[in-house]
């Protein structure tokens, strides 16, 4: 619901608290704001893509096995989701109000199913879906910060979710023919089946679930690697402040984190599969380890550039301005990405005439340009906008 903004954050803001001051100065208290920078990014980018009127299949989700542009997005929403929760749990985690907004998150997961799906019927209702998805993984990074609330520990466990899962999928993999996953030999198939019989995705008719529960273990890999940056950030950010330098301290362990998510995307390619002479696809549908961990270090080099930019006592005025959507974007991020696909959804219904209502509002409305075009400029007005007025008043959506 919303509510006014106050000093903590919470898993499904974009607030965040302050790190925690050397000493007190004046100049110790700016935002790290950074991760709204990067968030706001994300949501033009997922708008956009929610405004195509015809997806062409080069740019849609893939089938199988390969990452299409479209196959990005959420992986760095959950990357950058985790690094919100390492922010928001630094210094505490509150089990109870934790558990309260994973409720929430999951109850509105099953609503965005049937306003997606376009139907009431809860006996044929999908329980797996995106928010569904996000609520298990608030929750579980949320439980393992009663554990580690370093960046060294969420890195341990950063590594050993990447190795677990991709021994889940390379040892099954060999019971398959010529050791390659397949929609009618996959894990996801087996596992997710079994617990969700025809509530699973396509009512377990595709073989397998993007949001079951193998790919919630690959999109841990995703949100840890997220809690390892924000972690890190964090600890960079102490050392600034004691020594009084800017945010370029942050510069080379960034990077260093970013190398070592692509050197283990690379040895959990390479490794185990090969030594059980199977094949690891790079794919979003089963959320694999190398996939999560290259989505992890290029966000990671985002989040970096927007720290150099914005994390300073004074950042240079034009790109502060400049930056102002996208940081209300961002702290309006889950309110603005779920928001936008309902929306969608209901538009690309057909309308009276048969037409989806997006196409008909798109060709109706009286500016030049192709339609296309007029729409996504038209939907990125509405939420950047619905987004600095909510931020202006200081309004967050959060469960």
């Amino acid at each position: 619901m919303p509510t006014p903004d106050d000093t903590a954050l919470s898993p499904a803001s974009g607030t965040e608290p302050e790190a925690p001051p050397a000493k007190p100065s004046r100049h110790n208290t700016f935002r790290i704001a950074s991760l709204d920078w990067a968030r706001g990014w994300m949501l033009i980018a997922s708008v956009s893509v929610n405004s195509l009127l015809l997806t062409p299949s080069w740019f849609g989700h893939a089938p199988w096995e390969g990452v299409n542009p479209i196959d990005v997005i959420f992986p760095v929403f959950v990357t950058l989701s985790g690094c919100g929760l390492a922010f928001a749990m630094a210094r505490t985690v509150k089990v109870g109000p934790l558990l309260r907004r994973v409720a929430v998150l999951f109850a509105l997961g099953l609503v965005y199913n049937a306003i997606v799906e376009w139907s009431l019927d809860v006996f044929t209702w999908r329980v797996t879906g995106v928010l569904q998805l996000y609520a298990v993984l608030v929750a579980l990074i949320g439980l393992l910060h009663l554990v580690t609330k370093t960046w060294r520990g969420w890195a341990i466990i950063t590594v050993l979710l990447a190795f677990v899962h991709t021994t889940i999928l390379t040892v099954f993999a060999t019971r398959c023919t010529a050791g390659i996953l397949t929609k009618e030999c996959n894990p996801s198939g087996a596992l997710d089946s079994l617990v969700f019989g025809a509530h699973m995705y396509a009512g377990g008719i595709a073989g397998h679930d993007p949001e079951g529960i193998v790919a919630i273990l690959g999109a841990m890999i995703s949100a840890s690697a997220g809690a390892t940056l924000g972690h890190l950030m964090l600890a960079t950010r102490r050392r600034s402040l004691a020594t009084g330098r800017g945010p370029e301290v942050a510069i080379v362990p960034m990077l260093a984190a970013c190398v070592s998510f692509v050197a283990l995307a690379a040895l959990t390619f390479l490794t185990l599969p090969i030594l059980l002479g199977v094949e690891l696809p790079i794919m979003k549908r089963l959320w694999t380890a190398p996939f999560a961990l290259g989505i992890a270090a290029i966000t990671g080099v985002v989040l970096l550039i927007g720290h150099l930019l914005l994390d300073r006592a004074h950042p240079w005025r034009p790109i502060e301005v400049a930056s102002y959507p996208l940081l209300a974007l961002g702290r309006n991020s889950l309110l603005v990405y779920f928001g936008s696909h309902i929306l969608t959804s209901l538009l690309h219904h057909p309308g009276p005439s048969g037409v989806p209502l997006s196409h008909s509002i798109a060709e109706a409305i009286p500016f030049p340009g192709p339609p296309q075009l007029v729409w996504t400029i038209l939907l990125l007005v509405f939420w950047t906008g619905l987004a600095m007025i909510l931020h202006r008043h200081r309004i967050y959506v959060r469960p």
